[in-house]
Parts: C-alpha cells; sequence; structure tokens
C-alpha cells in the first residue's frame, strides 16, 4: 500500500465512529484532497507528541532529560526534542510528502482535546468513561504512538541490516559484517506505518480503558512513551547464535513489543495520570482508578524502570521530580535478538546495543528514488 492509502485508511478508520463506512470513506477522501502534501515539511516536529511533554514540563516549558545512553541530565526546552522530516516521504516523483505529520497532528489535536476535557476541568464535571467517538480517537492515537518512534524505525533497519549481511556472505567481508551498517530508505518505515497501527489499534479496541491517577506527580516519560507488560517474558538476551541450530529455527526473532501478548498496554499522559488498556475480556471496570501512598510509590516505581528500559534516546521529567536525576537506568539493551545458524551477521545483532542515531530523510534519499526510476 502506498504512503496515500496508509493515511487514506487511517483517516477513515478514525472517522468510522462518527459516521458509516461510506460516510467516513467520503470525509476522509475529502480530507486527503484538501490536504497540501508540502505543508509540514522541513519543520521540526515532536515523535512525542508536544502537548503530551507540555503535560510533564515545567510552566516555562522546561524537562529534566537524561541521554539513555550515559545517563547524564540536563535541563532542556520542548523545541529541543523536536526532529525535522522523521515523517517526510519521497514521492515516486521525488517530492517531498508530509501527509502522514499532518494525519498524525490531526490525532494530536483531538487527544488533547480529550484529556483537557477528563482531566483540565474536573472542578466542573464529574468523571466519566470515554464516549465511543472519544475512544476512537485515544485507540488511534495509542497505536500511532507505538509505531511512529525510533524502536520501529530502528528494528527495521537491524532487520534489513542483518538480511543484506546474511544473504551475501561472498561478497561482504567479515570487517564490514562487524563495522558497516546497511540501512534502508525511511520511506520504508512510513510505508509500513499504516499497517502496523491498524494492527495495533485493532487489539485496543477489545479492551478496556482507565484512567489511573495518582496522588503524586512520580511518572516519567520517555521517547517511547506506550509501554507494554506481559506476563510471559520478552527480555532479550545476549550471545551469539548457537551453531547446530534446528532448520526449522534457522532464523528466529526475539525482543519484539507488541500488543498481542500484552497483560496491559499503558500511556502516562501527566506525571500524576496514566491511561491505562487492560486484558481483553476484562469488563464492567472503573473509568477511574485512585492510587495513595505506599500504592502510589511502588506503582510509580514500576512504571518509571518500564519507561527507562522501552526508551532508546532519552527520559525525561517534571525540573523538581523528586528522585529523575539520581534514578537508576538499566543497561541499553539490543532491541532484537536474532538466533540463525551462528552467523557473523547475528552475532553483531546480539552484541551491540542498537541505540546509534536514527536515520533520517537526507538529500540523498530523493536521488535513491530518482535512482530506481531511471
Amino acid at each position: 500500500m502506498s504512503a496515500a492509502g496508509n493515511i487514506m485508511k487511517c483517516m477513515t478508520d478514525l472517522l468510522q465512529p462518527h459516521a458509516s463506512d461510506r460516510e467516513a470513506d467520503r470525509r476522509a477522501r475529502e480530507w486527503l484532497g484538501n490536504l497540501d502534501h508540502q505543508a509540514a515539511v522541513g519543520k521540526r516536529h515532536h515523535i512525542v507528541p508536544r502537548f503530551l511533554l507540555a503535560r510533564f514540563a515545567s510552566e516555562d516549558g522546561k524537562l529534566r532529560v537524561r541521554n539513555r545512553r550515559d545517563g547524564k541530565a540536563s535541563t532542556r526546552s520542548i523545541n529541543d526534542l523536536a526532529v525535522r522530516d522523521f515523517y517526510t516521504a519521497v514521492t515516486d516523483s521525488s517530492g517531498l510528502d508530509s501527509s502522514l505529520e499532518s494525519l498524525l497532528s490531526t490525532v494530536e489535536a483531538g487527544t488533547a482535546e480529550i484529556l483537557r476535557q477528563h482531566l483540565d476541568f474536573r472542578a466542573f464535571v464529574k468523571p466519566r468513561a470515554f464516549t465511543l467517538e472519544e475512544r476512537a480517537t485515544l485507540d488511534a492515537f495509542v497505536a500511532m504512538q507505538a509505531v511512529r518512534g525510533m524502536r520501529i524505525r530502528r528494528s527495521i533497519e537491524v532487520i534489513a541490516d542483518y538480511s543484506v549481511k546474511l544473504l551475501n556472505p561472498d561478497r561482504i567481508t567479515e570487517e564490514d559484517i562487524r563495522d558497516v551498517d546497511f540501512v534502508p530508505h525511511p520511506n520504508d518505515h512510513l510505508k509500513m506505518f499504516g499497517n502496523l497501527a491498524e494492527r495495533a489499534e485493532e487489539t485496543l479496541k477489545t479492551r478496556s480503558t482507565s484512567l489511573i491517577h495518582l496522588d503524586k506527580p512520580l511518572l516519567i516519560i520517555g521517547d517511547e512513551p506506550v509501554l507494554v507488560e506481559s506476563e510471559r517474558d520478552e527480555s532479550v538476551k545476549r550471545g551469539a547464535s548457537k551453531p547446530g541450530t534446528a532448520p526449522e529455527d534457522l532464523v528466529r526473532l526475539e525482543g519484539g513489543r507488541g500488543f498481542a501478548n500484552a497483560e496491559v498496554i499503558m500511556l502516562p499522559v501527566t506525571p500524576a495520570v496514566l491511561l491505562a488498556y487492560w486484558p481483553p475480556g476484562r469488563r464492567n471496570l472503573p473509568a477511574e482508578v485512585h492510587l495513595i501512598g505506599e500504592e502510589t510509590q511502588s506503582f510509580g516505581e514500576e512504571l518509571n524502570l518500564l519507561m527507562t528500559g522501552s526508551a532508546i534516546d532519552w527520559v525525561a521529567a517534571r525540573p523538581d521530580h523528586p528522585s529523575f536525576d539520581s534514578l537508576e537506568l538499566p543497561p541499553p539493551q539490543p532491541l532484537l535478538t536474532v538466533h540463525d545458524y551462528g552467523s557473523s551477521a547475528a552475532a553483531r545483532v546480539n552484541s551491540t546495543p542498537a541505540r546509534r542515531p536514527i536515520r533520517r530523510l537526507r538529500h540523498d534519499d530523493i536521488l535513491e528514488v530518482e535512482s530506481e526510476q531511471i
């Protein structure tokens, strides 16, 4: 499916709770037809939306940020965490298309309004469950947030690098396997975005939600803020692949953090509030859960540990967070573990924490698309 097709499908799904399938499709086409596809090209945007970061920042827009690789802390503005052209695609005509960023902005605006209604007007409105329309927007937002970030982009890069090295042993030296990275075009992530988000959203639709309120602002946020807690241990183990692997297990990947096997899916939305998706089949759960005292402390510590383990580049908190600077960060782990017949390519994946800078759009990427058409 093309990038435009992915965006069309996402927008149609988003509109369906408000309209019939036919009407949703019509409105999605109208939205896409009126869209300026270059409106956000070259502009800075946030992988974790600005409105969400603002809820963790001080009144003057400052965050305490720690580098995930070395743990160093600094005070930075929300703008400092923006990137450029992370979601810009190169079209077949070698133009630049920022439609995905426009779609994300639409979903973010809807989510920001829902959170305002449920969190900021509590003195005037009684707590209530999310409406069907609100759930549709929240599900779309959480699903997109789970697949839009650096973890998915980097995982695609790791798999592509491993595949090239595995399938070309006669062309690539052992030194190149160790020192050279083969990286796919950023378009590859953007083309997969719609299908990945749709699958995640379908899982979210089957789950009940609650807002969990803590009596202290202890929660932090990171560049991969959607957290997955599973009963099954899906931790990534280091080490080389074992020789003599059975043919049916010739290549097996471990370390993904999908929704299908998740016990609970969570997203902190303020330092004191968490959006939780409960296990499938759990019904009649309260719209809000309130924790106090030791429960808050224990829950906050567990969530922050999950957040630091999930983050790729950074974690952040309010500058006055009581323990953020001294928070112990677990050692970075490889995003994926590969089990094959013991190849050097697998050893490279398994032994190196995949934390190098994520590849973003460059001028060469436009030239690459042009060369493919010649």
